[in-house]
């Protein structure tokens, strides 16, 4: 009995006798949940950008009501090196296009 208790034992702490691992999932199944999770963030991406154009367009009316200019390009700047700083040239270029569309009409 000892006998079969310790190489039931050594069978357990081995892994032998267990359970085949799970299966991974299938490609599909993944591109369908990564397609979903992209679906959120996307959405979450644009009520944020949202938020945004709002207090850009506050500040810019305060700006140019007091005699600023309508840009203000250090602060231009500063916010593209951070985008930069974190995604690579890619998000140099959202960043771009980001000020670009939240600028508002010339005057």
């Amino acid at each position: 009995m000892r006998v079969v208790l310790a190489l039931l034992g050594v069978l357990a702490m081995t892994g032998c006798g267990s359970a085949p691992p799970p299966a991974p999932p299938a490609p599909s199944d993944v591109i369908s949940q990564q397609r979903e999770r992209i679906n959120d963030l996307d959405r979450q991406i644009v009520d944020l950008l949202a938020q945004r154009k709002e207090a850009s367009e506050a500040v810019q009316r305060v700006r140019t009501s007091s005699g600023g200019g309508r840009v203000d390009p250090a602060r231009e700047q500063v916010i593209i090196d951070k985008y930069r700083a974190k995604l690579g040239d890619g998000g140099e270029k959202i960043a771009r296009a980001m000020l670009e569309a939240f600028r508002g009409p010339a005057s």
